[in-house]
């Protein structure tokens, strides 16, 4: 009698996890692909030159990232600039950006997103979740929640990006969504 009730009450556990994962999945399915096809790249993939940032820059796609940043209404998008720029080699990485991933979001692999405008609303969505309203200095924040590593800020300040967004009137700040073909 007792062995039923844990067999079935184990079941209606992984009934309910299960069901849990695929509405997961449905919200945005390719974020999850890298966690769910079991493709760990190994150390020798990590030396492979996917994350080697070379070649021209491509300032097209680079205005097309800031207006983007611009319009999803993300708090300092100067320094989230600098980070995607960080992040990404000027966008030149072979690694990251055939996973649309500009921020190089990680859950224990690193996330892959059907367009990098999903990235930069995942990053906002980030940020309205664990940053406090009111914060002056992003700098200061970023250190004092450890956001990358422990000289992570000084990198970002010696990117030069100095631009600010132009002012979008709030009626207008519909979220363009940019493939890169």
């Amino acid at each position: 009698m007792q062995r039923d009730h844990f067999l079935s009450s184990w079941v209606h556990w992984l009934t309910r996890l299960s069901i849990f994962g695929i509405l997961c999945l449905m919200q945005q399915p390719s974020a999850w692909m890298d966690a769910l096809d079991g493709s760990v790249p190994n150390r020798l993939e990590v030396a492979s030159d996917e994350f080697d940032a070379r070649g021209p820059v491509d300032t097209a796609f680079v205005e097309q990232v800031f207006h983007a940043i611009c319009q999803s209404g993300i708090r300092h998008p100067r320094v989230v600039m600098r980070q995607a720029i960080l992040e990404t080699g000027w966008f030149r990485s072979p690694f990251l950006m055939t996973r649309n991933n500009l921020f190089a979001f990680r859950r224990g692999h690193y996330l892959r997103f059907d367009q990098f405008g999903h990235s930069i609303l995942f990053y906002k969505a980030w940020q309205d979740k664990n940053m406090p309203t009111l914060v002056d200095d992003y700098y200061r924040f970023l250190d004092q929640i450890k956001y990358g590593s422990p000289d992570y800020t000084s990198h970002l300040k010696n990117i030069t990006w100095n631009r600010d967004c132009p002012s979008i009137p709030v009626a207008d700040r519909a979220v363009t969504w940019f493939s890169r073909a």
